[in-house]
């Protein structure tokens, strides 16, 4: 048996480390929203824009209609399909599986590459993430993108593309809902990208009955809406025009599993609904407009028209109470069964008054004014 020593042994042992190491960062370089792959073509930078959440009208809209840019308040990926075009047929030669055009610090990444002077269909969708799986067909002049996976319900948007445009980051310009054509560049590609809601939202505002706030101050600390379905596939069929009409032909859902729940709302130590007063801090008003504005902001997303999912939903609220003097009394979480009725891209704000049924339990404080006696 031969035995290496020395040096001979200390480079051998270093070029292992060396191996393993370049294995450790390759084995690192996934994330939760896709792999960044190796990037030939010109980078393809994104500006997107979104729907805001109204009662939906069919007339045409526009940038400055409807729309204002999107800037998430944390990470969040879009999933763009970026399909190669034929120059004489003008129809797809390949359908690539998604890329990644992640938003965090402040603006978009993009993972995205295009050929100059190449034709393309560029279509998308939000949040891409390891839950949600998409496929791309084209049949005459309709094109069906299929996600799949997408959670019941869910505390991020869920949105897709139905327009887009060679733009710069300053603008979009004339950016018109059912254009999808893109024509790549060698250099300084810019994409402005349209996106309309998937599902409806829900948001919560609450109000204190009065009798029960003579007794009692409500912190809210979270909101969690629950569902029978598990997860939704949601096929859209798609026809572009140039005419700026809403390219959307049919959006089925298909829900499956049974079961999801999320949670849209969190503080630990729980946002006051009542018995504001007057001090250093503010009125008592701002201090009551504050913590609507902040309650409000909070909304949670859903299928909408889904038998099974829109029409049995529930809704927890766990909140903190307190007593007169300021003392805790209890933690309450209750539920409340919702059937809700809304299309997709409407906002459901749902008015719920806290009534004085029940106190949670009676403190010792109580008993400093009581309503009773005992002869």
């Amino acid at each position: 048996m031969r035995y290496i020593i020395g040096d001979k042994w200390l480079r051998i042992k270093g070029y292992w480390f060396m191996v393993i190491g370049l294995m450790l960062i390759a084995g690192c370089s996934s994330d939760s929203t896709g792999t960044e792959e190796q990037r030939t073509g010109s980078l393809l930078q994104v500006t997107a824009y979104t729907a805001n959440y109204q009662e939906k009208s069919p007339s045409m809209r526009t940038v400055s209609a409807g729309y204002s840019e999107y800037r998430p308040d944390h990470d969040l990926a879009i999933g763009l399909l970026v399909l190669p075009l034929d120059h004489t047929s003008g129809l797809p030669t390949e359908f690539p599986s998604a890329k990644l055009v992640r938003f965090s610090a402040g603006d978009w990444h993009s993972q995205v590459t295009v050929d100059g002077d190449t034709d393309y269909k560029i279509f998308g969708y939000m949040p891409k993430n390891n839950s949600i799986s998409s496929e791309m067909s084209q049949s005459g002049n309709d094109y069906q993108l299929i996600l799949s996976g997408i959670d019941a319900v869910i505390a991020d948007d869920v949105c897709f593309v139905t327009g887009v445009k060679d733009g710069t980051k300053e603008g979009a310009g004339d950016l018109l809902q059912g254009k999808f054509d893109y024509k790549g560049k060698s250099e300084d590609n810019h994409v402005c990208l349209l996106m309309d809601h998937l599902y409806a939202a829900l948001r919560i505002q609450f109000k204190v009955d009065p009798d029960y706030s003579a007794l009692r101050t409500i912190k809210l600390k979270s909101m969690t809406l629950k569902t029978e379905k598990a997860t939704v596939n949601a096929i859209i069929t798609l026809t572009p025009n140039n005419a700026g009409a809403d390219p959307v032909k049919s959006i089925t859902f298909e829900p499956t599993g049974s079961t999801a729940s999320a949670t849209f709302f969190e503080s630990s130590t729980g946002v006051q609904l009542n018995n504001f007063v007057d001090d250093e801090t503010g009125t008592a008003e701002e201090k009551a407009a504050a913590a609507r504005e902040e309650i409000l902001s909070a909304f949670c997303c859903f299928a909408p028209g889904v038998l099974g999912l829109s029409d049995a939903l529930t809704l927890e609220c766990t909140y903190d109470l307190y007593d007169r003097h300021g003392n805790k009394v209890c933690e309450r979480t209750t539920p409340n069964a919702l059937h809700l009725s809304a299309a997709r891209g409407q906002f459901v704000t749902l008015n719920l008054t806290i009534a004085p049924t029940y106190l949670g339990q009676l403190s010792d404080q109580d008993l400093d004014n009581p309503t009773f006696t005992v002869n």
